[in-house]
């Protein structure tokens, strides 16, 4: 069951889509939301410190203060219209430490919501996406930037291979499943050598003992996976995109599966993502 989410509050009023959708699933869920609004310490020239940069660091340290009270306000804003329990916290930490400490967070909450990372856009936003996702130990829902609907869970596309992955995805995505009119379990031909079974059949037959009915399809490779997962989204809208999220450290940064970052970057329903 949800009933504790934690939401990283967007510092770009432009770019927040997620903190609406976040009250909207705590709403939903009869969740109680927390939202954290980083305050980013500066990231100070390679110059002698003189007037010059205490001015700088005097200015950027009230922006930061100023962005994370904008992010609280839309949070306030929006749980006052959905009547939710809540609270928030401001963190002052350096930009290199934030997405780490986010996902230090999300370990003591049932899921974590993020926002998409728009592409070209700050580099902050993905290094929370990738922390949460292969640090926190808990399933993370990103929510597109071009997200304007309130939650709601009609329809529930798996992303099914028969991968410890995307075995923690399905397991993170119980609660919503239950609340689901439709489940479709989607794998791809050829993805993996994996027996016939495994591309559907045990996973439906698991699934019916939780009292859910899920419809195995399998999709033939078009272009890469990427392009087959979402063509098939696009034909077929879900409601929520459940998948495992690939990846590995490589001298402590986070190198994406070309799945994973195929998904992130074009998505267009909210995803959870399991690691």
């Amino acid at each position: 069951m949800i009933k504790d989410i934690v939401v990283n509050l967007p510092l770009r009023q432009n770019n927040d889509r997620s903190t609406a959708f976040a009250a909207s699933l705590a709403s939903y869920f009869g969740a109680h939301l927390t939202g954290i609004a980083f305050i980013l310490w500066p990231v100070i020239p390679s110059a002698e410190f003189g007037p010059a940069q205490a001015e700088f660091i005097k200015k950027q340290d009230a922006a930061a203060k100023q962005a994370a009270d904008a992010a609280v306000e839309r949070l306030a804003f929006e749980v006052r219209r959905e009547n939710l329990s809540w609270n928030s916290h401001q963190i002052a930490i350096s930009v290199d430490s934030a997405p780490g400490r986010f996902a230090e967070i999300a370990r003591a909450f049932d899921i974590a919501v993020v926002a998409q990372a728009e592409s070209g856009g700050d580099m902050f936003e993905k290094l929370i996406v990738e922390a949460a996702l292969f640090q926190s130990g808990n399933p993370i829902l990103v929510v597109p930037y071009v997200q304007k609907a309130a939650f709601k869970i009609d329809r529930v596309m798996i992303l099914w291979d028969g991968s410890a992955t995307a075995t923690r995805a399905v397991v993170g995505a119980m609660p919503f499943m239950h609340r689901a009119r439709r489940i479709d379990l989607v794998s791809i031909v050829g993805e993996r050598d994996l027996r016939e079974e495994l591309a559907g059949a045990d996973m439906a037959k698991h699934l019916s003992r939780h009292g859910l009915k899920a419809q195995p399809t399998r999709l033939q490779m078009v272009g890469d996976i990427t392009t087959t997962i979402l063509n098939y989204a696009a034909q077929n809208p879900p409601d929520l995109l459940v998948m495992g999220g690939y990846g590995h450290s490589r001298f402590r940064e986070i190198v994406l599966g070309g799945a994973t970052r195929g998904i992130l970057q074009g998505m267009t329903v909210p995803t959870l993502m399991s690691h």
